[in-house]
């Protein structure tokens, strides 16, 4: 999505976190990233892209950072909001100098922040811990469309839930082909929640309803459904596109 989505449409990726990083990471690693999601007001979205595309990210490439990915909710999901994922190695490179500082020094890296900041309603920055044993990584290009399902896990039935994903769940996507991405949330948000990410190439391949009813059938699918009563709880569904301009 290189042109910019039209003002009433131009909603946000929950800071999901989805909960997603790119579909590009195909190596079975630990991945953990920052995704914070952000609320642009409606009469700074333009000059708040501009930052972004303009300032913000050639300051963090100048800075060493290898990749982050920006997605929007659209058609379905929070108007204004973004969400920004940045993989990280470990928790010591927050007690260094942030990319823009490094960048641009103190000073401008500071100015920076506040015309940013003059763009916003709100924003928030957690963790998120991506379950590769039970994700399914299709190498190529990130996708383009992410519907991302959070739910909340029950006290103590984490490693249920993760080993009926496994079971049941992950090998209908492998066999499909289509890319999951599963995270659990950390710091910064409820630990409890997870999200499942289902890759899209166009908003077309909705039709017809979740993967598992369209390959498993509605009786198949609700069968492994009903083995997760008790362990999880859907707390919410976003259609996320990726914004390619402020990614790389």
């Amino acid at each position: 999505m290189q042109a910019r989505l039209p003002l009433p449409y131009c909603a946000a990726a929950v800071a999901l976190a989805v909960n997603l990083s790119t579909l590009c990471f195909a190596q079975f690693a630990p991945i953990t990233s920052r995704a914070t999601a952000t609320h642009v007001k409606a009469d700074m979205l333009n000059e708040w892209l501009d930052l972004q595309k303009n300032e913000v990210v050639p300051a963090l490439k100048k800075a060493g950072v290898k990749t982050r990915t920006v997605y929007v909710s659209g058609l379905f999901g929070t108007a204004g909001e973004y969400v920004i994922i940045q993989p990280f190695e470990k928790y010591a490179e927050f007690d260094g100098e942030s990319p823009l500082v490094k960048a641009l020094g103190a000073a401008g890296a500071g100015r920076l922040n506040e015309k940013l900041r003059k763009c916003l309603l709100s924003q928030n920055s957690y963790a998120i811990n991506r379950l590769t044993d039970i994700s399914n990584m299709i190498e190529g290009p990130p996708a383009p469309i992410l519907v991302t399902a959070r739910y909340r896990i029950a006290p103590g039935r984490i490693q249920d839930f993760q080993n009926l994903v496994k079971s049941d769940i992950l090998p209908v996507y492998k066999k499909a082909k289509v890319g999951l991405i599963v995270n659990q949330r950390g710091p910064g948000a409820n630990i409890a929640d997870v999200t499942m990410s289902t890759a899209y190439s166009k908003m077309a391949d909705l039709d017809g309803g979740p993967l598992l009813v369209k390959q498993l059938g509605q009786d198949g699918a609700n069968k492994i459904n009903a083995k997760f009563l008790g362990i999880r709880t859907l707390v919410e569904v976003v259609v996320r596109n990726r914004v390619a301009d402020l990614s790389f």
